[in-house]
Parts: C-alpha cells; structure tokens; sequence
C-alpha cells in the first residue's frame, strides 16, 4: 500500500489499539474491573459480567465510557490504582517505533489524539517511550468530546490548527474514521489488528493494513 506523503502535512495517530497492544484494555475491563466487582459485592463472577456488560453497552463511546473517574464512582472501586497495576502491561506494537522514525523522518507533524482518560493516558506513556516521538498529545477529555462527534475535530482544529485536506489519521474503531473522515480528514487508515489476543478486524469504509511498514 503507497501514501503520496508529499500531500500530507499532519499524522494523526490513536493510542490504544493503534500505538499500543488493545489487549491491555480489554483484559482490564472484562476481566480485572469483573473480578474486582465480583470480590467487593460478593456476587458471582458470571453475574459481574453481565452487569458490567450492560453497564458499559449504555454509554458505548460516550466521553463517560473512556471517563475512569465516571467508573470509579459508578462502581466505587479503584479504578485508578487498578489500572495503574495493569499499565505495567503496557506493550508498543514492533511496527510503531520505526513507523514513527520514519514519519519523523519525512518532516511530517505527529499528534498522538486519544479518548482515554488523561491519567490513562499519562500512566501508560509511563510504561514506553512514545512521548518523545510527538509534537503534541491530546486526551479528547480536554475538549469535552470523543473522536466520534464533530464537536471534537472543531474544537481540536481551533485549539491546535491542521489542514484535514494534508492529514493522515489511522485508528482501530470505524466510528471513530468515520467521523474523521467527516470531518474532511483526507486518509483514514484502520487497525486491523489492535488486538493481539483477537482475530483480524475489517473495514467498510477505510483502507486498512496490519503492518504499519507497508504505508512507508
């Protein structure tokens, strides 16, 4: 797969599934946060599941969804004591660090954008090296919205302007590319493999790859 980078002046990249290995997550919330429900209110661990489960499906992708505060009180447990344990598992996917060098490389503008919470995002940066890579790094919870909405891409446009015309995005959520491409952004590139412990992701409405390599 070839990208004309001449036309392209801004990378913006997600960070869990697309930098980082989405297994992290995952394990945390279907597993740890379970397991820690199941210990605190005495209930089976099958009957956590379920409950978390419709917990978290009532507000998919809302900005509450990826707020660790918003579960720490929802199910009063620790949430953040939690997830800084399992940050240590914090694992960069082989292709991303020279993916980065080499957009570096190109004189391109790199912006690390996430729906993670700030203090997901700051104790996993904690455990890699990607921090130095960027020009600037964003948790949408500064801007009051997730990537889905087109309140975020104006408000991140006002705040720290690009030219979607000359940006290159790439994600692991169709949602989250589709709004971007909404929003004008010319190349949405998916993740199809965000998920090391999952099969293979596909794509409706956007190129995808599973090693970042093929794009440079």
């Amino acid at each position: 797969m070839k990208i004309n980078w001449q036309n392209i002046d801004t990378v913006i990249l997600d960070l869990d599934g697309t930098l980082i290995d989405l297994y992290l997550d995952h394990s945390f919330w279907k597993y740890i946060v379970p397991e820690a429900y199941s210990r605190k209110y005495a209930i089976s661990i099958d009957d956590s599941h379920r409950l978390l489960k419709r917990y978290y499906d009532e507000i998919e992708h809302s900005m509450d969804w990826y707020d660790i505060d918003f579960w720490e009180n929802k199910l009063n447990l620790p949430i953040r004591d939690l997830l800084a344990l399992q940050a240590k598992q914090t694992k960069v996917r082989e292709d991303v660090y020279p993916f980065l060098q080499a957009i570096k490389t190109k004189g391109k503008h790199l912006i690390l954008l996430t729906d993670s919470h700030p203090f997901s995002l700051q104790v996993k940066l904690n455990h890699c090296n990607l921090s130095p890579h960027f020009n600037a790094l964003f948790s949408t919870h500064q801007f009051g919205f997730p990537k889905v909405e087109q309140a975020l891409w104006n408000s991140l446009q006002s705040y720290y302007p690009f030219d979607p015309s000359r940006t290159f995005f790439m994600d692991d959520t169709e949602k989250v590319l589709d709004s971007a491409k909404q929003f004008g952004i010319a190349y949405t590139i998916g993740v199809e493999n965000p998920d090391s412990s999952v099969p293979i992701k596909t794509f409706k409405n956007h190129i995808s790859v599973k090693n970042y390599l093929e794009l440079i």
